[in-house]
């Protein structure tokens, strides 16, 4: 079985893209299931591929496999949940086993499958969680701010010329603070729309975030990042000028 190449339109993709992760020495028999007009998909065979794969493609699934290793499937989960509360993770097991269940679901997973279920659920779990990625409209695709451009159908930025690689994460955030350029928005603020947090989130993790954002856009621009701290309140993206 070969992984077919990812599509434009979702995302600048036209269709959803699925990233399966399975170790090659444990595949999953139900993953013959996975040719289909309705998505697209990546099979990555290692961690660290899974999350190179994750920043590059930016897909609209994970099924991640608990034999996956370099690093392991619960690494991989926990590094996924601390770029991105969005991203629908499916954890997959060749056989049930409840305390990994659970230990999955705990850990971020919106759902565990195995061999076992009845056939054709897996699939069908698959396309109920892919119908919920949806193309960006048209009209909102780009976000211009002085030298920042924002692509939202190909989640790329460019300043003043220069691309600017960024997580997920990073992404999200500065796409909040530059649509809300000079207003000064809480770390709370930042919390429940970059991270789709629950009220009570940990409004620390915002802090370093966007010490991350500023120093990925200084080293892709060789410039200082226009976003200001104002000491007590939150953070502000800096209208030009």
């Amino acid at each position: 079985m070969q992984a077919s190449a990812p599509g434009f339109g979702t995302r600048g993709r036209a269709l959803p893209l699925l990233l399966v992760a399975v170790a090659p020495e444990a595949p999953l028999e139900w993953l013959a299931e996975l040719d289909d007009p309705r998505f697209s998909y990546r099979l990555a065979h290692s961690g660290q591929e899974a999350l190179r794969d994750l920043y590059r493609y930016q897909p609209d699934l994970l099924v991640l496999g608990l034999h996956v290793r370099d690093p392991g499937p619960w690494e991989v989960l926990q590094r996924v949940r601390d770029m991105t509360a969005e991203l629908r993770v499916m954890v997959a097991a060749r056989h049930f086993n409840g305390p990994d269940a659970l230990r999955a679901l705990d850990a971020g997973a919106d759902d565990v499958v195995w061999p076992e279920m009845p056939e054709g659920l897996p699939k069908a779990l698959l396309l109920a969680r892919l119908r919920r990625a949806t193309p960006v409209s048209p009209p909102d695709q780009l976000l211009e701010v002085g030298r920042l451009r924002l692509d939202l159908a190909s989640r790329e930025v460019g300043m003043g010329g220069q691309y600017v690689p960024l997580t997920p994460l990073e992404f999200d955030l500065l796409h909040f603070l530059a649509r809300n350029a000079g207003q000064v928005l809480s770390p709370e603020q930042l919390l429940h729309h970059a991270w789709r947090s629950r009220p009570g989130g940990d409004a620390h993790k915002v802090k370093y975030a966007v010490l991350r954002l500023r120093r990925g856009i200084e080293r892709a621009t060789g410039e200082k990042a226009p976003i200001e701290t104002v000491r007590g309140v939150g953070y502000r993206y800096v209208l030009p000028g």
